[in-house]
């Protein structure tokens, strides 16, 4: 499928339907974390990026394959999703299709429109980004396109949080020496103090991050984490569980995931293996595509990660 993923395991929301509005890698932000590699498509455009009755469709058929194999359905992927102007009728009639909740995961960004605040205030789970504390940080950590503004970014976001009725969690990405001292961690408090969350969630980049320079925070920043934030939850660990697939065809159905989800090595074999596809089988795939130069290999805290290689993505446009 094109538009839709999954059902993903997800560290918070359990099974996962994926659906993705977006095309990869379009995005205006240019997070130094982002587990996706380089914004190729830097834009505050709100646009339907692809035709909104394909996406319905996918929907259509996926939501009925999958109807207890999934616990939310969650609009999120290649790119931010508020970025779909029709965003609105996308959950609209993800609600007709299904009584699951919906999520939307969302850098928060475009919280300030009207347009998107009514978009999301139908979904039952929203889940910003807020990884700065101030302006500089901002501009540091998730390198925001140029017409958009730190000050707009949370006003947008307590104003939407004051009028959902819905479940609220803003999570905030931690990285070795920007945004781990206390310093920075008190000023990033404060704001969520101000937007008043229903929950905090902090994580640390346990995928590849697309710059190599960024590291996971040291265990002594815990001792502050805990002082600063007496309750928030720690979703700093791998997902456990297997990917849903569509079909048999492993080249087409490994490329879908990775276009919006590394995968571990042992997540991947876990997920395709069969009596007729066995783990050499898997790894003999894996380095066709590799030597295609489709798929990069990157061992990453020991682990090793497969991800999409958008070298290859960006000469083939």
């Amino acid at each position: 499928m094109k538009y839709i993923y999954g059902p993903v395991p997800s560290r918070r929301l359990g099974k996962s339907l994926g659906i993705d509005p977006i095309p990869s890698k379009t995005c205006n932000y240019q997070c130094i974390y982002c587990q996706l590699g380089k914004t190729t498509n830097f834009t505050n455009i709100r646009k339907n990026y692809f035709p909104k009755k394909d996406i319905i469709a996918e929907m259509e058929k996926a939501i009925k394959s999958n109807e207890n194999e999934f616990d939310y359905i969650t609009f999120v992927g290649s790119g931010e999703p508020t970025l779909y102007k029709d965003l609105k009728d996308l959950i609209l009639r993800a609600k007709e299709l299904s009584k699951k909740p919906i999520c939307v995961i969302t850098n928060g960004s475009l919280l300030y429109e009207k347009k998107v605040q009514d978009a999301l205030m139908i979904s039952d789970l929203v889940l910003p980004s807020l990884d700065a504390g101030d302006k500089k940080s901002f501009i540091k950590i998730n390198r925001p396109h140029p017409s958009l503004r730190f000050k707009s970014l949370i006003q947008g976001i307590k104003s939407f949080k004051k009028n959902f009725e819905g479940q609220f969690w803003i999570e905030v990405m931690l990285i070795k020496g920007i945004n781990d001292s206390k310093e920075e961690l008190l000023k990033i408090k404060e704001k969520i103090d101000f937007i008043n969350p229903d929950r905090i969630d902090i994580n640390v980049p346990i995928r590849p991050p697309v710059e190599k320079w960024v590291k996971i925070p040291d265990k002594n920043t815990l001792s502050i984490l805990n002082e600063i934030f007496d309750d928030y939850s720690n979703i700093n660990f791998p997902e456990e569980g297997k990917f849903s697939i569509y079909s048999s065809n492993f080249e087409e159905e490994l490329i879908s995931i990775l276009e919006r989800h590394p995968m571990r090595q042992d997540q991947i074999i876990e997920t395709f293996s069969s009596a007729d596809f066995n783990k050499n089988k898997i790894l003999s795939q894996l380095r066709k595509l590799k030597l295609q130069k489709r798929i990069k290999d990157i061992n990453y805290l020991n682990q090793i990660f497969w991800k999409l290689n958008m070298n290859k993505k960006l000469s083939n446009n």
